[in-house]
């Protein structure tokens, strides 16, 4: 009887449990949301931008191993005042682990300025100093970088450090016409009289063609003041520079063919620009800074016609300026 009883109560025990464990409701599936964007900010820009420049080139030829009549420096040429007007087209690609592409492509026209050429006896007795007006030049150049966004601050004013390699490649195009002479240390004897016309303005005498072509190491620093002004700086150190840069001496038959005169060599420089940056809505954004460049070399001077190479002293190349863009902003996620 009671052995009857208990298994009766087992089996009571049983069913309950298992018409409770039909009641339990299993879990129905939902969707896992996607992580947040690390950078949340719009990852392409395209745009315009002008630049107005001002430029300057100088460098020296020692001739005084090949001749000991010849001074150090033998000739120096600066090429002042050089002003230039140029467009860019501006890009910058970004992803979602902030690691960015930028750069820009440009090119323009030289005008104004003019051309200096000093030659030397030995104890740098000047021998001949002549002007020479700058004429229907040209600019190019282009700058590639690719880096990585690291925020350094990001409550309150957001500012952000982006180290960065890249490369740059600058060409300048000048022309120059006639020649007047200017006052030197042998009364005139070679050249003229102070202010006297040696040639026409309207002859072309020389066209110098110096092209850069460099290596970036640097940095941008970003800060965000509000939501629609940043301020926006960039230093690139150039470890190396190579200059390949053409003479041709248009009036000068005792040296061949032009280009004359062939110059290369590695230096260094750097380059530096900042920008004041508003945002004018969600994509359209105006901006407006400066830019200076700077590279120097030392490295040869090929007088490719008669066989004869000297030495290029203190190449440098420099242009200053200010400029404004404007771009747009759009995300591709």
């Amino acid at each position: 009887m009671l052995r009857s009883f208990c298994l009766g109560l087992l089996a009571s025990a049983c069913i309950a449990g298992s018409a409770q464990a039909q009641s339990v409701e299993v879990p129905r599936p939902y969707p896992i949301p996607l992580p947040p964007i690390a950078n949340p900010e719009p990852q392409w820009e395209l745009g315009m931008r002008y630049w107005s420049s001002a430029g300057k080139t100088r460098f020296d030829i020692n001739s005084s191993r090949q001749n000991p009549l010849y001074g150090n420096p033998t000739s120096t040429l600066t090429y002042d005042g050089i002003n230039g007007n140029s467009l860019e087209f501006v890009w910058g690609v970004r992803n979602e682990t902030r690691t960015f592409f930028k750069g820009f492509i440009g090119g323009g026209w030289l005008n104004g300025g003019g051309l200096d050429d000093e030659d030397f006896f030995a104890g740098q007795i000047k021998l001949s100093d002549t002007y020479s007006k700058l004429d229907s030049n040209g600019l190019v150049y282009g700058t590639m970088d690719v880096g990585q966004d690291l925020t350094l601050i990001d409550h309150g004013p957001q500012v952000v450090i982006s180290p960065f390699i890249g490369f740059n490649y600058w060409q300048e195009t000048v022309n120059g016409f006639g020649a007047r002479c200017n006052k030197d240390d042998v009364g005139g004897f070679f050249c003229g009289s102070p202010g006297s016309i040696e040639v026409p303005f309207s002859t072309k005498v020389i066209t110098n063609k110096a092209s850069w072509s460099s290596l970036r190491l640097g940095a941008e620093l970003t800060a965000k003041l509000w939501d629609r002004l940043r301020l926006r700086g960039d230093a690139a150190i150039i470890p190396a520079a190579y200059l390949w840069n053409e003479d041709s001496h248009y009036l000068r038959a005792d040296l061949g063919q032009v280009p004359n005169i062939k110059d290369s060599g590695t230096g260094w420089g750097y380059q530096l620009e900042g920008e004041v940056r508003l945002n004018l809505t969600e994509h359209w954004a105006l901006g407006a800074g400066v830019r200076y460049w700077y590279a120097k070399t030392n490295g040869k001077s090929d007088f490719v016609n008669i066989g004869l190479t000297t030495k290029l002293q203190d190449f440098t190349s420099e242009r200053f300026g200010v400029f404004s863009n404007v771009t747009y902003r759009f995300a591709t996620f």
